[in-house]
């Protein structure tokens, strides 16, 4: 069950994010045709997904065409950056706490360290 909610929540965020990039593209190309606002979307689809380029026309068409709040805008798009950012850095600050609780390095480690400054 929790699968599908996570699955559902992710598709609602996703069609927000293609369609704030499809605004934006709609606003910078000047675009008033029927037909091409589909082939944007279209376009759209694939640009909302690409790491730099989508972030950023997804906060012009979220801040310029729908009016949002510049912050709620980013943290629209960049929710998976922020969580894998707090994800890695408390994975690091975990690895950090149980390697100073290990035990110390080999005895031969350091004897092969204290050989080759000797040298």
């Amino acid at each position: 069950m929790p699968f599908f909610i996570v699955l559902f929540f992710y598709i609602t965020i996703s069609i927000y994010q293609i369609s704030a990039v499809a605004d934006a593209l709609k606003l910078i190309l000047m675009v008033q045709s029927t037909f091409l606002e589909g082939v944007l979307f279209i376009v759209s689809l694939f640009l909302t997904f690409t790491p730099i380029l989508g972030p950023i026309l997804g906060i012009i068409g979220a801040t310029f065409v729908w009016e949002w709040n510049i912050f709620f805008s980013a943290l629209l798009f960049f929710w998976p950056y922020l969580i894998g950012f707090l994800f890695l850095s408390f994975r690091k600050k975990r690895h950090e706490t149980s390697n100073s609780n290990s035990h110390p390095l080999d005895i031969e480690d350091a004897q092969i360290i204290e050989e080759e400054e000797l040298k």
